[in-house]
């Protein structure tokens, strides 16, 4: 009997394709989790990218889009009408809508933050060693430090002021928009440190807020400096003037106004300097939460306790400063504030989960209530249509027509409305009831009544008592409706 030859096995083209896709997938798998897992992310990022271009949100709903983030990449943006940068720990993406990238620059950072001027934006890692300039076309420049990242800001050109913290004390530096060094100055006298940094909108000086501590008790002072050697020779280490000190003051931040004056907060009040003249003051009588500087026109500052022997407003309470510091509006929102933002046409004022966008007269315009946690909310081409930000999503949504996100109810737990059960019969096509006749001479009476109040005893308007069954099928119909759609809190009044 002959051996039998065992039949060689064939591959077919089906499990030839079959196997090549298992294979790319074991490969892919494999370098993301490598990638997450020992590197930077880069690869995953692609899928991300993939992600965006894809969600288009449901506009008749207000979400006109949602743009899903990386857990724990400490997402931020800066907007520029349809166009924003996102940031992340890993590098910073440039687009021109959703969906629509047309930049992207990888780093590596552990505290980015972004700071915008105009059509400039600015990603610093505080207490690092880099801050990296953009406009819409991308990088202009990067700077690297020797010392950490202290504070930095932009002026609406592009230039650069920052604060180095090293070793041997504090210098400040200030760069142009092509990112060259202009001046560098050394802050080595013990006891005296910087706190904030501005350079002008005309390019010509800088000012730095310092705390003097050689005294008992604290000085606030704030110092003007030239940029450009050829307006300085006339003086020592640039120094051209310097603002009257407040003694007992801590001046927290400084920024140039669009009128040229440089605004300063300390825990006692807010200034106005022109060089060393005090032009304008605005003393105040509570703590000062928030305040935002984002508005080149206007400041906003939202108050929290009384101070000490003041007689302070009411807590929760916003302001609104005029670039001559004037106050030009106030909104109360009787709640603790957890979030300020100031723009073009508004501000958005968090209160907890609630988010409110009220006009710079005080007006509130729209209120978000929020069902996670939010870190920012951002107007973009208009005031209504805003860049909500949240740990793990944002989304685009048109305010005017949100109304909260939509809850999936299954069809099974659907409530239906029963039907009114009757003994009588139901009069045919053509026909009316025995009391048709009366009830259509009342017509006219009862179009009149219609929408009036009842009394609390049940009788109408015209003083005719309901029956009882009218009374029991009244109570079984208001058993049956919903409750009325209400807040998680109360809307804060308008002042």
């Amino acid at each position: 009997m002959e051996e039998q030859t065992p039949k060689k096995f064939h591959f077919t083209k089906q499990m030839k394709i079959a196997l090549a896709v298992v294979l790319v997938v074991c490969i892919g798998c494999g370098l993301v989790y490598l990638d997450t897992a020992y590197g930077s992310g880069k690869i995953r990022s692609l899928f991300v990218k993939s992600s965006v271009t894809q969600n288009t949100g449901s506009p008749k709903a207000g979400i006109l889009a949602e743009i899903p983030l990386d857990a724990g990449s400490s997402p931020s943006f800066a907007v520029n009408h349809q166009a924003f940068l996102l940031c992340t720990k890993d590098g910073a993406k440039y687009y021109n809508s959703v969906g629509d990238q047309k930049w992207n620059d990888t780093f590596t950072m552990t505290t980015p933050t972004v700071i915008q001027e105009g059509k400039f934006m600015a990603v610093g890692d505080l207490g690092g060693k880099n801050v990296r300039v953009y406009d819409e076309s991308g990088l202009l420049y990067h700077v690297q430090l020797e010392g950490s990242l202290s504070q930095f800001a932009l002026n609406e050109n592009g230039y650069l002021s920052l604060l180095e913290k090293k070793d041997s004390g504090y210098e400040v530096k200030i760069y142009n928009a092509k990112g060259t060094l202009l001046k560098g100055r050394v802050e080595e006298t013990p006891g005296i440190y910087p706190i904030s940094t501005d350079v002008s909108d005309d390019n010509k000086s800088f000012a730095v807020s310092y705390v003097d501590t050689t005294d008992v008790y604290p000085i606030g002072r704030v110092l003007f400096f030239y940029v450009n050697p050829e307006d300085s020779e006339n003086y020592t280490d640039s120094l051209y003037a310097s603002a009257a000190d407040k003694a007992d003051e801590i001046i927290g931040n400084i920024s140039y106004r669009s009128n040229g004056v440089l605004a300063a907060v300390s825990d006692k009040g807010v200034y106005g300097f022109r060089d060393s003249e005090e032009v304008w003051n605005y003393h105040l009588t509570n703590v000062v939460n928030y305040i935002s500087f984002q508005q080149k026109d206007r400041i906003v500052l939202t108050l929290g306790d009384a101070l000490p022997g003041e007689e302070g407003k009411e807590e929760g309470t916003v302001c609104w400063l005029s670039a001559n510091g004037a106050e030009e509006a106030s909104y109360v929102s009787g709640k603790d504030v957890t979030y300020l933002s100031a723009w073009k046409d508004g501000i958005v004022l968090g209160t907890d989960h609630t988010y409110t966008g009220i006009r710079h007269t005080g007006r509130e315009a729209w209120v978000y209530q929020a069902t996670q946690d939010v870190t920012d909310v951002i107007p973009m081409e208009s005031f209504s249509r805003v860049l909500v930000v949240g740990q793990d999503m944002a989304r685009i949504l048109d305010m005017d027509k949100y109304k909260g996100e939509a809850i999936d109810v299954p069809e099974d737990l659907v409530e239906t409305t029963p039907e009114v059960q009757t003994d009588e019969a139901l009069p045919t096509e053509g026909e009316t009831g025995s009391d048709g006749a009366k009830e259509q001479e009342a017509g006219a009476d009862t179009q009149q009544a219609e929408g009036e109040n009842t009394d609390a005893s049940g009788a109408d308007a015209s003083g005719s008592e309901k029956s009882e069954t009218e009374k029991n099928d009244t109570e079984k119909t208001e058993t049956n409706q919903p409750a009325a759609d209400t807040e998680s809190g109360d809307v804060p009044a308008e002042s």
